[in-house]
């Protein structure tokens, strides 16, 4: 029997599953969604103030390689139960669901994922929506963007804020962008 009611699955930054997660599984509960957050880190979460060695321990410890597979294993494990799932991700976590992006998931939502330059090559089997800070400090999103432009299924938004805006335990956080965006993923959804 598959539960109607959609999974999210909420993947992590460097940092891993912090406040930051937290706020968003409760933000997809709140919306009657059921919500995984796979640890891949397998750790607790780093403090922001620790974002070379996040970035060092996610690059070396885990890489996209095996963080790929748990990701996969699970949408494959959840599939039996539900009909919907929707992979949701962060900067790592965005790269992450643009991987998982050829299997067979509803859709994906993936923010600030600038590793996705490096996988240009994959082009998406399920709707894909990626969105962009225009202030990026490591990388021009405009470059990325114009070549996902050129992909089916692949939907992008270059959002006039910094890297940081969907997220309230930043300082870059923009309450009025990140509400509005978070909203209209929760109606697309619902549809």
């Amino acid at each position: 029997m598959t539960i109607k009611k959609p999974l999210v699955i909420l993947l992590h930054e460097i940092y891993g599953v912090n406040d930051h997660m937290e706020y968003y599984k409760s933000v997809f509960n709140d919306a009657e969604f059921d919500v995984i957050v796979p640890n891949l880190l397998d750790r607790k979460p780093f403090h922001y103030s620790k974002e070379a060695e996040a970035y060092t321990y996610f690059m070396i410890e885990v890489g996209f390689e095996k963080a790929q597979l748990i990701v996969e294993q699970i949408i494959n494990e959840q599939k039996q139960f539900y009909e919907d799932i929707y992979l949701f991700g962060f900067s790592i976590g965005a790269t992450l669901a643009w991987l998982c992006s050829e299997k067979s998931v509803s859709a994906i939502f993936a923010f600030y994922g600038s590793r996705i330059r490096q996988y240009l090559h994959i082009n998406p089997k399920v709707p894909t929506v990626v969105y962009f800070a225009k202030n990026e400090k490591s990388f021009n999103p405009q470059i990325i963007l114009e070549q996902l432009q050129q992909k089916d299924q692949v939907y992008t938004h270059l959002v006039n804020k910094s890297h940081g805006y969907m997220n309230p335990f930043d300082k870059k956080y923009d309450k009025l962008a990140a509400d509005e965006i978070t909203n209209e993923i929760v109606r697309w959804i619902k549809l």
